[in-house]
């Protein structure tokens, strides 16, 4: 998925994050303030559906990842990808968000990290996403600097480690990889189509300790176990996909080489996916019409704490 930090106009209420090297934290610093600012520009593009507003926050080169590994080409980029969403996926929605940290690396350029949270128009959480940013100064006009984010990097959050009773030294985890040696595909992602996503979201998180780290608008729920990835995609009662198991996906090294076995064997070339759900790039079948995902990035959600 692609979702940006940003600040919404109603949560814009004085909270402010850390910051280093002798930048001030109570809105002391004009330059601390306008780099904030920038979030609270694409806050109010999303909340309006408009992405050239929320795109006016990024340089016209600006080096952008998305949660999904995927690379929008500058703000012409940013600015269609988040069209689309605030017409399908995201219509209706706002983004709140908190600017945690900025650290100055000298005159002119700073770091700045943000979390945020997708929210329905009931508040209902959707998704939420870290990021990374570096920011630039551009110039001044009548007074205050202004700054753009010349570099962006979105990531999902990390589980929240367990706290024990002892305090013990947490190791962070390590983002999966496949194999370095034998590159062996690995089987991550399991998809079924539901009638209550959000039940059965409920039923497997009590029994089975799944973690939920994303909900779609139309009540798709995401979930894992910090090894596999559960989709429960809502059922469309106009559609014609029926309830119950409907695909799954690997974890691989290398799609051109996955792509080039799976044609070897009979099987149709992987499609690229156009979607905004999370987070595999190539959908393919098997000779019987199976339906799997590919992926080289993984699945999203919690990453596991020890090898598989």
């Amino acid at each position: 998925m692609t979702t940006p930090n940003g600040s919404h106009d109603g949560s814009h209420d004085g909270r402010r994050g850390s910051s280093h090297n002798g930048s001030s934290n109570g809105g002391n610093d004009p330059a601390e303030d306008a780099i904030r600012a920038l979030w609270e520009t694409m806050a109010r593009g999303w909340a309006a559906g408009d992405a050239t507003l929320f795109a006016a926050s990024f340089a016209t080169d600006c080096d952008f990842t998305t949660v999904r590994g995927d690379k929008p080409p500058g703000r012409a980029g940013i600015e269609a990808g988040h069209d689309r969403l605030f017409r399908t996926q995201y219509a209706g929605t706002r983004l709140d968000a908190r600017v945690t940290a900025v650290r100055h690396l000298r005159p002119g350029l700073a770091t700045a990290e943000a979390e945020s949270t997708v929210r329905a128009a009931d508040g209902t959480a959707l998704a939420s996403t870290h990021a990374l940013a570096v920011v630039e100064r551009t110039g001044t006009h009548d007074g205050p600097d202004l700054w753009q984010i010349v570099a962006f990097h979105n990531m999902v959050p990390a589980a929240a480690p367990a706290v024990s009773a002892v305090s013990e030294p947490v190791s962070e985890p390590e983002p999966e990889k496949v194999h370095p040696e034998t590159g062996r595909p690995k089987l991550r992602h399991l998809a079924i189509v539901a009638r209550d996503p959000e039940g059965l979201a409920g039923f497997y998180s009590s029994v089975f300790s799944m973690e939920l780290f994303h909900r779609d608008p139309d009540g798709s729920c995401f979930l894992s176990d910090g090894h596999l990835s559960l989709a429960l995609i809502k059922h469309r009662l106009d559609g014609d996909t029926p309830v119950g198991m409907n695909h799954f996906g690997f974890h691989i090294a290398d799609t051109a080489a996955t792509s080039a076995a799976l044609i070897e064997k009979g099987a149709d070339k992987p499609a690229e996916r156009f979607t905004d759900r999370p987070f595999a790039e190539y959908r393919a079948m098997d000779p019987e019409g199976n339906r799997f995902d590919l992926s080289e990035h993984g699945f999203g959600g919690p990453q596991p704490t020890t090898e598989s």
